[in-house]
């Protein structure tokens, strides 16, 4: 979960919209980073959710998008600001790389952002299935100041 415009409260109405949803869903703290891909723009906030489903993975994609829909996610250009990104990174060990569903997210273990609020919520040991590699692993190779936990600490 990201945003960096009203990001406090689009986090927020995230997390109830995706509490609605499911009842079993955790979150990780809210963690502060700075823009990835467009450095020219306000920072975001992040966190994490761990939810058990019954759904597909193309279903719980369908419903992030749904989600972001109402919160009005759109970005004027590729990686710009936004009001909310909900991104689906694993799903158990499932991977799907087509043009509707990719999963594992591509850039998972290569960001701190999604990394340490995944540790946060116990899924260290959680291997990616795509490279057969405990999560854990991957946070001592990225960039150490581009992630911080705040002081909003947590959605619900």
């Amino acid at each position: 979960m990201g945003s960096n415009i009203d990001p406090e409260q689009n986090l927020r109405k995230a997390a109830v919209m995706l509490r609605n949803k499911w009842k079993k869903i955790r979150f990780s703290s809210i963690y502060a980073s700075t823009p990835q891909e467009v450095e020219q723009q306000a920072s975001f906030l992040n966190a994490a959710a761990m939810l058990e489903t019954d759904l597909s993975p193309k279903k719980v994609a369908a419903t992030l998008g749904s989600i972001e829909k109402a919160l009005k996610k759109n970005p004027p250009y590729r990686f710009g600001p936004r009001t909310i990104d909900l991104d689906l990174l694993l799903y158990d060990d499932f991977i799907s790389l087509d043009d509707t569903l990719t999963i594992p997210h591509l850039c998972l273990h290569r960001r701190r952002f999604v990394l340490e609020p995944l540790l946060e919520l116990g899924a260290g040991d959680v291997v990616h299935p795509a490279f057969d590699r405990k999560l854990r692993s991957y946070l001592p190779n990225v960039k150490k100041q581009e992630c911080k936990k705040t002081e909003l600490r947590y959605l619900t």
